[in-house]
């Protein structure tokens, strides 16, 4: 099992604890610090695990990089250091992966309720994540890797993380990985997690997010595979093969995301005439329309009083991700437009 942890003092206590309370105990535990400069150091001390201490620090894809390097095993299980397993969370991805030969990734869902209840802003992205991940279980096309178990073969074969990336990196691994193996969400694979709980670092990391998403993930999706790489090259590359589907859109994210960017960009048609307020307000109605399972979901578990908040995050959410979007992928595209200037998606393969 691998961990890694960057100033997370007030949850590895926590995240360690249900680790060694897992119904199959893990065969080694490796915690990748990122030089931290809290206590955690001091608090990881205090289990029976393996301590990587990193001089300065990389991020969290050389973090898990370096477990993943470090570990003996022939099933890498990440599970990051703000997340406290459910008991059976281990057992039950080698499960899926033993009844499953095909499945190259296994990944989990975060439990409705947080690991530490820190307002109104933190249940609302915990109750938003936890929907989303279990309404994606069974066969997906994109990879996360909060609580994510991979067959250590599979792991080097895509080459591990892009250490260039801090963001949306395990996103850009899915992208990367052989059309051969398949990506299974297992809502049996659980964990509590402890979430943003405030308004601005919440937004700052959606906007962070969705700037690397563009250029991983969507400007990827335009740009061309080079003609001169054999059959099977992901082998030597990291490249995806031939096959892979893409990242699914989703749909109804999409028009809510427009719908929404749009009300608020027609709300001065209303200085010309009264009746023009009818096109923000329309588009106001496609929103609730494409959002309207979340949105009843948050209903039924939070309560009336709770939806009205609800609906303004989810709003904030989509006008933030389209700005980072549009940014990302404007930055990528002038990017890749300087000779020169390009940058390789995949890692080099590890040796």
């Amino acid at each position: 099992m691998v961990i890694p942890n960057y100033n997370k003092e007030k949850t590895i206590r926590a995240c360690l604890a249900a680790v060694h309370t897992q119904t199959h105990a893990p065969a080694e535990v490796l915690v990748v610090d990122d030089a931290s400069t809290d206590r955690s150091r001091q608090i990881v001390a205090e289990f029976d695990c393996t301590l990587v201490g990193l001089p300065t620090n990389m991020g969290v894809s050389a973090a898990r990089n370096i477990g993943a390097a470090r570990a003996a095993g022939d099933v890498l299980f990440f599970v990051d250091s703000d997340i406290a397993l459910a008991p059976d969370a281990l057992a039950n991805a080698l499960r899926v992966l033993r009844e499953h030969p095909h499945c190259g990734v296994v990944q989990g869902i975060y439990d409705l309720h947080p690991l530490f209840p820190d307002g109104p802003v933190e249940s609302y992205k915990t109750l938003f994540e936890h929907f989303w991940r279990r309404r994606a279980a069974g066969l997906t096309t994109s990879t996360m890797f909060a609580l994510t178990a991979v067959p250590r073969e599979v792991f080097e074969l895509v080459g591990g993380f892009d250490e260039g990336l801090r963001d949306a990196e395990d996103i850009e691994f899915g992208t990367r990985l052989p059309a051969t193996y398949e990506i299974r969400m297992s809502d049996q694979v659980v964990g509590r997690h402890d979430d943003v709980d405030r308004l601005w670092p919440y937004v700052s990391e959606l906007y962070r997010r969705a700037l690397t998403y563009a250029d991983a993930v969507v400007v990827a999706r335009w740009t061309p595979r080079p003609a001169a790489d054999p059959p099977g090259a992901a082998a030597q590359t990291g490249r995806r093969d031939d096959g892979r589907t893409p990242h699914r859109i989703d749909l109804g994210a999409v028009a809510g995301m427009l719908a929404c960017s749009l009300a608020v960009v027609t709300v001065p048609l209303a200085l010309f005439s009264p009746w023009l307020l009818a096109v923000p307000l329309g588009l106001l109605a496609v929103f609730l329309t494409a959002d309207r399972e979340l949105l009843n979901f948050a209903r039924r578990e939070r309560g009336p009083g709770f939806l009205l908040f609800a609906a303004v995050m989810r709003m904030l959410t989509h006008l933030t991700e389209f700005v980072g979007l549009t940014v990302g992928v404007a930055r990528a595209l002038a990017r890749r437009a300087r000779p020169g200037r390009f940058r390789p998606m995949a890692p080099e393969p590890q040796r």
